[in-house]
């Protein structure tokens, strides 16, 4: 099972990273030519690094591998623990805030 969810999610990470480089920034449809990673105009994630969108799939699949119940609390949890072992930008700026105010899955239902 390890593999088989550990394969679509790498594919999903290099997309992600991929497309880190031109999300909401259509000065950038130029050099969206699949040949290399690019530079976000305006956010600071280093070219070919995932986003917010991939540590939220890392941390599902980290569920399922454990084979955790599958409750708003486990979830959020894990949501907070990949946030915290490895910040990431392509968060919203409030969510990305929020996150690193809280300190479990706890905080993040009741907040």
């Amino acid at each position: 099972m390890l593999l088989e969810l550990a394969m679509p999610t790498a594919g999903y990470a290099y997309a992600d990273a991929y497309g880190a480089g031109f999300e909401y920034a259509d000065e950038m449809i130029v050099n969206n030519d699949l040949s290399r990673y690019a530079q976000h105009p305006r956010f600071r994630l280093i070219p070919g690094s995932y986003t917010d969108d991939t540590q939220m799939s890392i941390a599902i699949a980290e569920v399922i591998v454990a084979q955790a119940p599958w409750t708003p609390e486990v979830l959020a949890d894990s949501f907070v623990r990949a946030f915290k072992r490895d910040e990431r930008e392509g968060y919203s700026r409030k969510f990305y805030h929020f996150l690193g105010e809280i300190q479990d899955g706890e905080e993040f239902l009741t907040s």
